[in-house]
């Protein structure tokens, strides 16, 4: 029976490394059979990476592409049916993708893993990962005690250009060049640029 687990985290939470590790699992047990889908990888087309330095060819997509058409592409290279889909990045993928993913699941009974943000560095929600929170059977909140630098437990994505904290700008960043630099903090130093207040407060 299909359904729709969205997985999500903040930066640096493992959101990819858990994804590889269920990539290898299934593809252990049903070769051929299970598709590895992104978008806007750091490292480049058609390829999937970690921050632990993991890796997987991956099929890269693009605002334009219909992904149903690209599983039936899959499926007649590998002569297989897709059982699993993984998805990574969702946030930035469309809306219609995304209900695409929902079709699958439920016509096809393919079981989607969607991993990715649920905030930009704006605090605001990716459409996209609002759309999953709507349609998905399961969501899981991805926890690996990442810590803001005042030790609290890390729930925001902050921005960071040229080393200086913007809210401006372009909703979907990806740091893949010097320029641009992600930093977890917790919610209090979200709100407060990033940098402790001298409120006097203890």
């Amino acid at each position: 029976m299909g359904k729709i687990i969205f997985k999500y985290g903040t930066m640096s939470s493992g959101k990819t490394t858990l994804l590889l590790q269920t990539h290898f699992n299934l593809n252990a047990a049903f070769p051929s059979q299970v598709m590895l889908i992104n978008r806007n990888d750091r490292c480049g087309e058609n390829i999937c990476t970690s921050r632990t330095g993991a890796s997987q060819i991956a099929t890269s997509i693009s605002e334009k592409d219909i992904i149903c058409d690209l599983v039936e592409q899959y499926e007649t290279e590998k002569a297989a049916e897709v059982r699993y889909i993984l998805a990574d990045e969702v946030q930035f993928f469309t809306l219609d993708q995304i209900e695409s993913l929902a079709w699958l699941a439920d016509t096809r009974d393919i079981e989607i893993y969607a991993f990715g943000l649920l905030t930009s560095y704006k605090g605001e929600l990716f459409a996209p990962s609002k759309r999953l929170l709507e349609l998905a059977d399961k969501v899981h909140q991805i926890k690996n005690q990442m810590r803001c630098w005042c030790g609290k437990p890390a729930t925001h994505n902050a921005l960071y250009i040229n080393g200086k904290r913007t809210f401006e700008g372009e909703t979907k960043v990806v740091d893949n060049e010097n320029m641009y630099e992600y930093v977890v903090v917790c919610r209090r130093h979200f709100f407060e640029n990033g940098k402790p207040l001298n409120t006097g407060a203890k």
